[in-house]
């Protein structure tokens, strides 16, 4: 109990009952959180023999409340995250404290950066980004999985067209696939009268030779249509793939 001190730190008075100068102080004064313009004007006031373990107040020039703790003044605006502790979640672990001390388990908890196997995780509002290049396809265009695994050029094509699949500009497909993995890849070519299509499916630059859907590789695209290619690729072993495709009509 605080020096000075002259009962517990809340004390119910009956009617009768005689408040003693001493009960003011402790009771009232002392578990008051006073107000002071600044740290210098609390500290005048509240010098050595008077500050007490404790005691709140409160500094204007900041809108900071402070609490006395036996030795100095301390503010609420500091506090510790700690490293991080195997299976336990978010873990609490000085919730007495002015600041918890938070620990993040990241068996429970998803990375942004680090490789992790999500278990019972629930996406409330799955979407597939696709990205829109507002011209015609022409010469080779590079399908950069890192954005978007859904390419729409939406401008009539100019001329037949190579497709060529990677990571991005300094990111091969082959370094993000593993062996018995697959991706699939949609294209959207807008035709007008003239129809063109692709007549070169790459992976990293090299050329691959897909199965086509019943059998037979298109050699021509549909005219006034939107023609919608899909290819799935296998990954079977370094730099070697199986790629499943179709040709779809869409007017």
């Amino acid at each position: 109990m605080p020096t000075g001190s002259v009962g517990a730190g809340y004390k119910t008075f009956n009617t009768g009952d005689v408040l003693t100068a001493a009960q003011v102080q402790y009771n009232l004064q002392n578990q008051s959180i006073m107000y002071f313009e600044d740290a210098a004007d609390r500290d005048t006031a509240l010098t050595a023999g008077i500050v007490q373990e404790g005691m709140f107040a409160y500094l204007a020039d900041t809108d900071a409340t402070v609490y006395y703790d036996g030795a100095a003044w301390q503010s609420f605006g500091t506090g510790d995250v700690t490293g991080l502790t195997a299976g336990s979640g978010i873990t609490i672990t000085n919730p007495g404290g002015p600041v918890p001390i938070v620990a993040i388990d990241t068996a429970t908890t998803v990375s942004l950066t680090a490789s992790q196997t999500l278990t019972n995780k629930t996406l409330t509002s799955p979407k597939e980004k696709i990205e829109i290049v507002a011209a015609g396809s022409t010469g080779t265009i590079n399908i950069n999985i890192n954005t978007a695994a859904v390419e729409y050029y939406n401008v009539d094509a100019t001329a037949n067209f190579t497709l060529n699949v990677r990571g991005d500009v300094s990111t091969t497909l082959n370094s993000l696939m593993a062996n018995g993995e697959q991706i699939s890849i949609v294209y959207l070519n807008q035709n007008g009268a003239i129809a063109y299509y692709p007549d070169f499916f790459k992976i990293d630059t090299v050329t691959q030779t897909p199965l086509w859907l019943g059998g037979t590789a298109p050699v021509a695209g549909n005219a006034n249509s939107t023609d919608v290619y899909v290819y799935t690729i296998i990954k079977t072993a370094a730099n070697t793939y199986t790629v499943l495709a179709s040709q779809n009509k869409f007017a």
